[in-house]
């Protein structure tokens, strides 16, 4: 391997910076182990890991592709834009789900008063919304624009192709990405868990976390389309 101590400490150093921002793929994460729990949260990771690898690969079989074809970048970026609002409307199906959820839970008590009106069985589907947090967060991680900007800009520039070990090199860079990435998300999922479980899945702090997710979604997707 070529890198030295130095290229690998501004590497390392840039990598946290980028992991601790705020961005889709943290909070995708955090909300299905909120809603899901840790094996949720989990194999959301999962996905943002597989997500990360792709596109750091595509990085640099790539080279400044995405650089110089605004036309390519600005597609990519309405993409993932929409797809992010996409996500937005889900969350909030999920959570106008819970809210009629909850008024069928109160209305129950009347309606074993009134034999004419037997209580009405709780549906499946609105008390386990279904869940596929591993595709989703691939799909989220592959259409990230702070992440193609990442890999398209700061990634490449530490892969020299006159190195005589560049593969060993690309390797090591993808292991510290996804060790600092792991080691946040792992703190985010247990975290996350632990909030999920001490809230009820129709109490109201939980219907109002799912709103404010999505507005976070909605608020992502403002922001990386507007100049």
């Amino acid at each position: 391997m070529s890198l030295d101590a130095a290229t690998l400490a501004a590497f390392t150093a840039g990598v946290v910076v980028i992991v601790l921002l705020p961005g889709a793929n943290s909070l995708y994460v955090a909300t299905s182990a909120l809603r899901a729990g840790t094996r949720a949260g989990f194999r959301a990771m999962l996905g943002v890991f597989l997500g990360d690898a792709v596109l750091m690969v595509l990085a640099v079989l790539s080279a400044q592709a995405l650089s110089a074809s605004p036309v390519v970048f600005t597609a990519l970026t309405w993409a993932g834009a929409l797809y992010l609002c996409w996500l937005a409307i889900g969350l909030v199906r999920s959570a106008v789900a819970r809210i009629r959820a909850r008024m069928a839970r109160r209305a129950e008590p009347a309606a074993t008063e009134n034999p004419t009106h037997p209580p009405t069985a709780p549906n499946p589907i609105i008390a386990h919304p279904r869940l596929a947090p591993f595709r989703t967060a691939l799909v989220t991680s592959l259409l990230n624009p702070k992440a193609i900007l990442f890999f398209a800009s700061f990634f490449v520039q530490f892969i020299d192709p006159a190195s005589p070990t560049p593969l060993g090199d690309l390797l090591a860079m993808m292991l510290i990405l996804e060790a600092i990435s792991g080691l946040y998300l792992t703190a985010v999922v247990l975290l996350g868990a632990r909030i999920g479980r001490r809230v009820q899945p129709h109490g109201w702090p939980a219907i109002v976390g799912t709103l404010v997710a999505a507005a976070a979604f909605v608020a992502l997707a403002v922001r990386v389309v507007l100049p």
